[in-house]
């Protein structure tokens, strides 16, 4: 009883003072409104999904011109696809620099907000490491080239520096730590893949379809999903 007097005293008050009309009361003395939370896409920018599946491209693809390099015999062949993994691991270097740009720029919306802190921590520490990979593996290949007293051009058009005095033996050197690094990337797209698979079949978020093309998302929209028995 004290407590709907001293309520409607306030609203007196606050009419008298204010000017307000009794309309008013029931907003002014409403309980506040939680604040809005920021609802996750259902994809990321084009651009974002677009860099993605072409590093994907082209990593496979210089894995695959390398084992090809060294099951044959031919020189001219194997010069053609050591030009090749070069020219893929520049475009990686172009794509990785423009996606971690435009990551800091826009950001990326969060499709798994209720997961556990210590697994996005995790997820954030994987995403640096691969970042960090997909930007050294290139440049020590660079360096290689480099230090072997060879000039490269990007798309045989824009000639690219040596920042690398000719050395045979540092190139040697520089060659096993890049194929080390190529071991320790494939570990990194693993994980990768395995942790979005995970997102995908066990936690049933938006981590997976966030990356994929639009018709790919349609498609696995229209799927039935399977329930548990009744």
């Amino acid at each position: 009883m004290l407590k709907t007097e001293t309520k409607r005293a306030a609203q007196e008050i606050v009419i008298e003072a204010g000017g307000l009309s009794q309309a008013d009361i029931p907003t002014l003395f409403a309980p506040p409104t939680p604040p809005r939370t920021r609802v996750a896409g259902s994809s990321h920018p084009g651009l974002t999904i677009a860099i993605h599946w072409m590093t994907v491209a082209a990593i496979v693809m210089a894995v695959v011109a390398m084992f090809a390099r060294d099951a044959i015999e031919d020189r001219e062949w194997r010069q053609f696809l050591l030009g090749m993994h070069r020219q893929l691991g520049l475009l990686v270097l172009v794509g990785a620099g423009v996606r971690i740009a435009f990551r800091l720029r826009r950001g990326l919306a969060n499709q798994a907000p209720d997961m556990a802190a210590v697994l996005k921590w995790a997820a954030k520490a994987a995403h640096v490491f691969m970042y960090g990979v997909l930007l050294a593996l290139p440049l020590l290949g660079w360096a290689v080239t480099s230090a072997h007293g060879i000039s490269m051009t990007f798309l045989g058009s824009v000639p690219l520096p040596r920042f690398l005095e000719a050395d045979s033996e540092l190139a040697d050197t520089l060659t096993d730590y890049h194929v080390w690094l190529a071991w320790g990337l494939l570990a990194l797209v693993i994980a990768h893949v395995g942790a979005a698979l995970w997102h995908h079949f066990v936690r049933r978020d938006g981590v997976l379809r966030a990356m994929l093309p639009k018709r790919t998302q349609n498609s696995i929209r229209s799927l039935p999903t399977t329930t548990g028995p009744e």
